[in-house]
């Protein structure tokens, strides 16, 4: 997807809007106030409200994968690879908290296909990068062989979305990067070896 400086500009001030009120807060109308300009102005460079909000998706979906690529392509093990990546994301939405409620927005989606089919495919991206990671980690000897890759890929990424959502709930109210190493302590014992 190739966008504009003006179309990433206009990306990332959707994010903070639906940051501060949930997707229901994003309007063109709030959009066009919060970039300062007029609704046509917005209308030149997304055609609605729905390819605002499908690129709001592709783009964080590009910057995941961009993170996820670099950690499986890095030199540590696959177990190391795991922890490189629960630490990717929660800084990522440290920096950046109102991403979660852009990710985590699925079910204001769910009746839309277009986008409903890009959560999915978000969803569906990062599970097979953790499962190839794991899958490695196991050819090494560094992960469990008892457990499948994708089994182990939902429990990891569901602790991880539980964990987030929980400080989402919370206001922001504790250091997501801490809890995200007391995370990573429960998980790395149950990715050891038997």
């Amino acid at each position: 997807m190739d966008l504009s400086k003006r179309q990433i500009e206009i990306i990332e001030a959707a994010t903070k809007l639906i940051g501060k009120g949930g997707v229901q807060s994003l309007t063109t109308k709030t959009l066009a106030a919060e970039m300062g300009f007029s609704e046509p102005a917005l209308y030149r460079h997304f055609v609605d409200k729905n390819e605002i909000l499908k690129s709001v998706l592709i783009y964080y979906k590009e910057v995941l994968r961009q993170g996820l690529t670099n950690v499986m392509h890095s030199d540590f093990t696959g177990k190391e690879k795991i922890k490189a990546m629960i630490d990717f994301q929660f800084k990522h939405f440290t920096k950046f908290p109102a991403v979660i409620m852009v990710i985590f927005s699925e079910t204001s989606f769910q009746y839309d296909s277009q986008l409903s089919q890009t959560v999915s495919g978000i969803m569906l991206q990062k599970s097979k990068m953790v499962s190839s990671i794991i899958e490695s980690g196991q050819q090494e000897g560094t992960i469990r062989k008892d457990i499948a890759p994708e089994q182990l890929a939902t429990v990891i990424m569901g602790s991880m979305r539980f964990t987030i959502l929980k400080w989402r709930l919370s206001k922001f109210n504790f250091d997501l990067i801490q809890e995200g190493e007391t995370l990573w302590s429960t998980i790395d014992l149950l990715l050891k070896e038997e």
